[in-house]
């Protein structure tokens, strides 16, 4: 075998499950009998139980911080440089830019979201001696993710996004109030690579909505193909549109975490203006809705993190010798057999 051959990455049940049910009714029946905490937790059994037992990377005092933060709220914020060097940062932008001029030379039809966003890059092989592998395979953020999750998650791939206004300057799709329709529990690390004002497409996030938050059980319906559905603004006003709203650059850095937070009151809007180089941590089964851009663009890279009880396929592969210099815990993270 040869040492950059690829390796299996295990599969998720409900994944396996949906191939065999051939019906959305079926499908919706399933996943509506499947959308609780016992049948969620039972499907992560092995997870669940695999925690106490693995050496765990440690946390630096800003990832103490985030967990901390995710807890409370569902969303927490840091800057790069409490994570990593600039010089990481710079190579992160270079790549970006490298993938947004080879996308823009036979940019796909614009259909779906793809009329207001494009996915200029996704699917990432990891390997050694690669500087984007250790950004978006940072153990730091796997270990945020198991321990605000309870449980060792799992990788599902990431993202990077070019945001432009939508044709008709409404909002429509992810840029609509949504929980994510694939799992109940989830970690998404956005990275700001552009600065993002008001009218540059920011992320909104509803805090107190996350699974254990006090409006953790609004909106939370299974819809006829058997995925969490989109709810419609009038199921929402009741909720969303009574909720103090907060701009996340008029709060001091030192003040958006604990109980220093303006969000530490009770649930509020928190729309995400911030420059490059800002991080957002959140657990995205919470309510909240994406980047539309009013003027100019947004440039960001997501990652993300699930449970076993994902429904969403991942995209990554890992190289043999990339997971031979692994850990146990980050081979499970990566569905390494």
């Amino acid at each position: 075998m040869m040492t950059n051959e690829l390796m299996n990455i295990r599969s998720f049940p409900q994944i396996n499950m949906r191939t065999i049910l051939r019906t959305d009714g079926m499908k919706r029946l399933c996943a509506s009998l499947l959308n609780n905490r016992h049948a969620f937790n039972y499907i992560n059994r092995d997870y669940i139980n695999a925690l106490p037992k693995m050496t765990i990377p440690s946390l630096s005092s800003a990832g103490e911080r985030v967990v901390s933060d995710l807890k409370n709220f569902g969303v927490a914020f840091a800057d790069w440089t409490e994570f990593f060097d600039m010089s990481l940062y710079k190579i992160l932008r270079q790549e970006f830019d490298l993938h947004l001029e080879k996308f823009n030379t036979s940019p796909p039809a614009a259909k779906g979201k793809a009329i207001f966003i494009d996915t200029i890059y996704k699917s990432h092989t990891f390997d050694i001696g690669d500087a984007l592998s250790s950004y978006l395979g940072t153990p730091e953020f796997a270990a945020i993710a198991a321990r605000y999750m309870g449980m060792v998650p799992r990788f599902i791939g990431n993202s990077f996004w070019h945001t432009r206004p939508t044709p008709d300057g409404e909002r429509v799709y992810s840029q609509l109030w949504h929980r994510d329709y694939n799992d109940r529990r989830l970690l998404k690390v956005y990275v700001y690579l552009s600065d993002v004002g008001e009218k540059q497409g920011f992320f909104e996030y509803a805090t107190d909505s996350h699974w254990s938050g006090s409006l953790g059980h609004v909106c939370d319906h299974i819809g006829k193909d058997g995925y969490r559905e989109y709810p419609s603004h009038s199921s929402l006003e009741p909720v969303i549109d009574k909720l103090p709203i907060i701009s996340l650059s008029t709060v001091d850095k030192s003040a958006r975490s604990g109980s220093q937070a303006p969000w530490y009151k009770g649930p509020t809007r928190i729309q995400c203006t911030s420059p490059k180089t800002t991080l957002i941590f959140a657990d995205t089964f919470g309510l909240h809705r994406g980047g539309h851009v009013i003027e100019g663009h947004r440039d960001m890279v997501m990652t993300t993190y699930s449970t076993n009880f994902n429904v969403h396929k991942p995209h990554f592969s890992v190289t043999k010798r990339y997971s031979e210099q692994l850990d146990p815990f980050m081979k499970m993270v990566f569905g390494l057999r």
